[in-house]
């Protein structure tokens, strides 16, 4: 085993066993939505889904989902679309719980959904296969993304489309301690919006978009703890008043650390030319 596979598959160790833990994942579940671990769940889902229909979105495309977590948006795609996802995540316990719920979808989102899986940096890419690379709030873990999209460039079939939501560096010259202290306690490799869009743009990509979405994210920060707030009893019941705490005080603190402009959340659309 070469060291960048130890490296990883002592980072798959750590999320199975610390961040990403069944329990854990479960309580991630409750704030972002059934069957979602991403930002705004269904409803983020839904409206960069319904931007891309026009154009993006046809029945029998295939969708690389990758960071898929437990299967929210592999399966609102195949239901409201009729595409086929193949979504992969390095976490275990994410495909888990992912295949546990797919058996649960209707036959038409269980045929057209699979999930393994796998580190997006070392698996195989086929050649122009996918119609579209998704990815939500996943590639931060990821130092070198250049490489990273470039496998996207080259799995894309011409025309393709990549959309990626992901945490990012705020645009203020010196962040503060609390906020450095954070991304390196979470393994995190961020960067600026407009810089994050040029490294997409560096792997051959055109028509690349990259939106600072961060006054939307608090707006959808605020509202997710505050509907999970109203179930506090529930929760602490199916979990614990620790629990609770720490989804309301996480959230609370991404809310700080976005509003004092040390992260920012980018949405980013980019297309592989046709020749």
């Amino acid at each position: 085993m070469g060291a960048d596979q130890k490296k990883d598959s002592k980072f798959q160790t750590f999320l199975d066993t610390q961040q990403y833990a069944r329990k854990g994942i479960l309580l991630y579940e409750r704030i972002f939505g059934t069957t979602y671990v991403s930002t705004g769940g269904e409803s983020t889902t839904a409206k960069f889904c319904s931007e891309l229909s026009a154009h993006s979105l046809k029945a029998d495309d295939k969708i690389l989902d990758v960071g898929c977590g437990i299967g929210g948006s592999a399966f609102y795609m195949a239901k409201n679309f009729g595409v086929q996802v193949y979504g992969y995540d390095l976490s275990v316990n994410m495909i888990n719980i992912a295949n546990d719920l797919r058996l649960c979808e209707p036959a038409i989102v269980t045929h057209s959904t699979q999930f393994y899986v796998e580190d997006a940096t070392l698996m195989d890419y086929p050649d122009q296969f996918y119609d579209m690379v998704y990815s939500r709030d996943t590639i931060l873990h990821i130092k070198d993304k250049k490489a990273l999209f470039e496998m996207f460039y080259k799995t894309l079939k011409p025309g393709g489309k990549l959309v990626i939501t992901d945490y990012c560096h705020g645009d203020k010259p010196k962040h503060s301690q609390h906020f450095v202290d954070y991304v390196k306690s979470r393994g995190y490799h961020l960067h600026t919006v407009p810089e994050y869009g040029r490294i997409i743009e560096s792997a051959g990509f055109v028509d690349v978009v990259a939106t600072n979405y961060t006054p939307g994210f608090i707006d959808i920060l605020k509202g997710e703890v505050t509907e999970f707030s109203k179930k506090k009893q529930a929760i602490i019941e199916e979990f614990s008043q620790k629990d609770f705490d720490y989804i309301v005080t996480g959230w609370n603190d991404k809310i700080k650390r976005c509003s004092d402009g040390d992260q920012a959340w980018g949405y980013f659309v980019a297309k592989k030319p046709y020749a």
